[in-house]
């Protein structure tokens, strides 16, 4: 062997033999013996020589789980809802989930089986305290979207499309809808739970976001539109003065609610949905409205006859009446069968729009006067109405005792059941036509009289008859006394 040989075999047996040294001396002086990395930080806590890990993990999971978070809708939380936040609780209560077995594993495999100067490195930065094991918590999107969910029906806000100011001939802009976003709620409250800092931040409010979407009906879209047609139309009286003054209010409120709205083709208008509850907060008075057969104060009565009126003039403009109910007994203000009754929320009035252009409600109120037009583009039918009666039915009569009452009084008088047959002819101008026809049944109004205690009931009249009604002269003519 030459001597260069020699020499470069003898220096790499040096060189291998510093190296192993330094090994040695690094594990000796610069690796712990110990399970766990020296100053190694779990969820921003660090290990202690003698702490249980475990331990130390579930309790940090437990203080995560109870971090307490306020939810409010996003964009009120620079300006703080009038109410109560929509919902107070905990990340625990919402799902939060940590698997404590990978995270414990995970702080005990740290510079276990990297090579050896790696592990120096990570022995040095957890000495430092560089070194954090995070608990990579999860929220379970099941959990949240079963809290949030029943929250959507008061949150949500349905768009407001742009109406028609007819009165005076502008019209109002439409409203975007929104409603809560349930994914984006639990990517909010991810980002949330993987936040350091809670231990100091005891509660802390998240938003929870919100998407937009526009109305099917713009300001621009009216602005082109050709109504100058009346496609339909009717006219209703109602009282306004004494005991009148409430109902009229009513009548009043809900026209205004239905004055400018506009059905697209296609559309079904729901009186329910546009003129909304019959409340009080909603605009309502108290006043006299039927309920089961009987005259009774309500709140919003007076509702049934702008519904009444405004079904006549869909009616009588050709449009499909795809939900309608008539009243218990027969309107005054209307005739037997073109009236409709409303409920709210439960029995509705629904009308569609058959036509190939937009048809605008113009809904006013002249004096004692209601008056409802649907405005279009053309005229395209002639409706005729027609009706026969199948049948009428006797009412009954009801006793009612009361302390206060000397002598027997009539509080409602009995009218006869009734079922008619309509039918409603359309004729159009391209020349078809078509006949429509249903049954209506009005069932007999109960009489009730009131009487004093113990009254002998064999010493009324008979059914139908009033006792305080004036007598009629005998030498009236009988067609006279029919009225």
């Amino acid at each position: 062997m030459s001597r260069p040989t020699v020499f470069r075999a003898v220096s790499l047996l040096v060189f291998a033999g510093l190296i192993a040294g330094v090994g040695v001396v690094a594990r000796v002086r610069y690796l712990p013996d110990a399970p766990i990395l020296p100053g190694l930080r779990v969820d921003g806590e660090t290990v202690e020589p003698d702490a249980d890990l475990r331990a130390l993990v579930e309790a940090r999971v437990a203080a995560l789980k109870a971090r307490k978070v306020k939810l409010v809708v996003d964009g009120e939380v620079a300006w703080p809802r009038e109410k109560s936040a929509l919902v107070e609780t905990t990340l625990g209560e919402l799902g939060l989930e940590v698997d404590i077995e990978s995270v414990v594993s995970r702080a005990k495999n740290i510079g276990k089986s990297e090579d050896l100067l790696t592990r120096v490195d990570l022995a040095a930065r957890a000495g430092r305290g560089e070194i954090d094991v995070p608990l990579f918590p999860r929220i379970n999107p099941r959990v949240v979207i079963a809290r949030l969910e029943p929250l959507k029906e008061e949150e949500d806000l349905a768009p407001v499309s742009a109406r028609l100011d007819l009165d005076h001939h502008t019209f109002v802009g439409e409203k975007d809808g929104r409603y809560l976003d349930l994914d984006g709620a639990v990517a909010a409250l991810q980002r949330f739970a993987e936040t350091p800092g809670y231990v100091n931040q005891p509660q802390t409010t998240v938003a929870i976001p919100t998407q937009s979407f526009k109305p099917r009906i713009s300001s621009a879209f009216l602005s082109a539109m050709d109504i100058s047609q009346v496609v339909g139309s009717f006219e209703t009286t109602f009282g306004r003065t004494g005991g009148q003054a409430n109902r009229g209010r009513n009548v009043e409120v809900a026209a205004a609610r239905l004055n400018g709205v506009v059905l697209y083709p296609g559309d079904i208008l729901s009186f329910n949905g546009v003129v909304g509850a019959r409340s009080l907060e909603n605009g309502f008075q108290k006043a006299g409205e039927i309920f089961k057969g009987e005259m009774i104060e309500g709140v919003g009565g007076g509702t049934c006859q702008v519904a009444s009126t405004f079904h006549a003039a869909a009616f009588f403009g050709g449009l499909d009446i795809v939900e309608r109910l008539p009243h218990s007994r027969p309107s005054a203000y209307i005739p037997l069968g073109l009236d409709a009754t409303v409920v709210y929320p439960s029995i509705d009035l629904k009308v569609k729009n058959p036509y190939a252009f937009p048809i605008v409600v113009h809904a006013f109120t002249d004096g004692t006067k209601i008056k409802v037009e649907l405005l279009g583009k053309a005229h395209p039918v002639e409706v005729s109405y027609g009706r026969d009666v199948l049948g009428t039915f006797p009412f009954t009569r009801k006793i009612v005792e009361e302390d206060w009452v000397t002598k027997p009084t009539i509080k409602q008088k009995g009218i006869k059941g009734i079922q008619i047959r309509r039918s409603r002819v359309l004729a159009f101008h391209d020349g078809q036509k078509r006949v429509e026809t249903s049954t209506d049944l009005y069932p007999p109004t109960i009489e009730i009289y009131r009487v004093p205690p113990g009254y002998n009931t064999d010493e009324l009249p008979p059914v139908g008859e009033d006792p305080n009604a004036p007598e009629k002269k005998p030498d009236t003519p009988p067609a006279q006394q029919q009225g």
